[in-house]
Parts: C-alpha cells; structure tokens; sequence
C-alpha cells in the first residue's frame, strides 16, 4: 500500500514517447497499463526501498514523558 504524500517521478525519454503516443491515440487500455507500469510501481518501489527516519516513528519525548526511571 502506497504512503499519502507528495512523490516524485522522472520520465525518460521513451515514457514520454510511449505517454505522447496514447494520448493522441486516445487507447484507454495503454494509458491503464502506462499508469500501473509507470506511476504506480515507480512510486511502490521508491517508497518500499526508503530508509525509516528515526523522525518518522513515535515522539521520543512522550515516550520519556510516559517511561520516567
């Protein structure tokens, strides 16, 4: 499943042929395929292989707030 936030992605030059190409051609099944191919796995990928933060878990002062020793 795909994180909700802002992502980036690069087109080559073949996409961007392949993208001119369906649609002026109008080909509703080629644009379906270009997305799933092209936007979707890209995105999946990208965000499967990203590194966590230690900013993206859980707020360490609350969790020193709630675990005083």
């Amino acid at each position: 499943m795909l994180e909700i936030r802002k992502t980036a992605v690069l087109y080559d030059e073949k996409d961007l042929i392949d993208l001119e190409r369906i649609i002026t051609d109008g080909d509703e099944k080629e644009a379906l395929k270009f997305i799933k191919k092209s936007v979707y796995e890209r995105i999946l990928l990208s965000q499967h292989n990203r590194l966590k933060s230690h900013l993206d878990g859980t707020n360490p002062v609350e969790r020193f707030l709630n675990n005083p020793t």
